[in-house]
């Protein structure tokens, strides 16, 4: 049975002096978040300034993803350390470091082991088997944009799915009035709805979880009207146009941070027919 024993950098790396007896996989350095057990060798890495994993915060949750910087590493050991003892080392090290430990899960007797824990914007997730050992790591951030949406590209994705999220449509906290920094986007949709004259469409609003829900149900829909009404002054009959407002009640990211936040607050178009 061959399975990894890790620590979390913050520990003390002196019990683990020794150097592995076997190459690691070309390109691969340790994890900056763990150290390895002495005959432990890399063979997988992966890292990206940008990606996602599902990382569950129960072990009966499925579908959390988190966004950010991404890095995972595989490592192969030598026979002698069970999951289990790896697991609960490396569970009392995450909490030692000041993790919150959202939950571990061992299966069986003790072959497989996993668990998810989190400090801050840090997520991390940890599987142990009988031959490798793995640890995913995912600082949350917000995504640079490097691509401006327009008007085809939301065709595009309307042909497709029969709904896009439309972002750069903002307003003043707590009301329904446009801010000036929003024509840019609204002035794509003009577009998109011109090209598309027989499109009907749901102009939806959506808000963070900030405030009361009963008073974002609201506030939404009032600013979904507001869209209407802008658009009606620029040329789009607004007979075409229905609005919709969800509130806070369809999130498409978690509302714990300030990025999470900013996704939720978006207007969706939905094609009706």
């Amino acid at each position: 049975m061959r399975v990894l024993v890790l620590l979390l950098a913050a520990c003390p790396a002196a019990a683990w002096a020794q150097g592995p007896v076997q190459a690691d996989r070309k390109g691969c350095t340790d994890s900056k978040l763990v150290t390895r057990m002495p005959g432990c060798v890399i063979v997988r890495c992966d890292a990206k300034d940008y990606s996602s994993a599902e990382i569950p915060r129960s072990q009966s949750e499925r579908g959390h993803i988190v966004e950010g910087q991404y890095e995972s590493t595989t490592y192969r050991c030598p026979a002698g350390k069970s999951p289990l003892e790896l697991g609960r080392n490396t569970e009392a090290a995450f909490r030692n470091a000041g993790y919150d430990v959202l939950y571990t899960y061992v299966y069986g007797s003790g072959g497989r082991f996993y668990m998810t824990a989190r400090k801050g914007g840090q997520w991390v997730k940890f599987t142990a088997m009988s031959d490798f050992s793995e640890l995913i790591g995912v600082r949350e951030k917000e995504m640079e944009q490097v691509m401006t949406a327009n008007a085809g590209d939301w065709a595009k994705q309307i042909n497709q799915s029969g709904r896009v999220s439309v972002y750069g449509i903002n307003f003043d906290t707590g009301k329904s009035t446009i801010r000036p920094d929003s024509e840019t986007a609204l002035n794509e949709v003009v577009k998109l709805l011109q090209a598309n004259p027989a499109w009907a469409m749901v102009v939806a609003g959506h808000t963070d979880n900030v405030g009361a829900a009963a008073m974002n149900l609201t506030l939404s829909r009032q600013r979904a009207q507001s869209v209407i009404a802008w658009l009606g002054t620029h040329g789009i009959e607004e007979a075409r146009l229905v609005p919709a407002g969800f509130g806070d009640s369809r999130p498409v990211a978690e509302n714990t941070s300030d990025e999470g936040r900013q996704k939720n607050r978006r207007v969706d178009l939905v094609k009706l027919y």
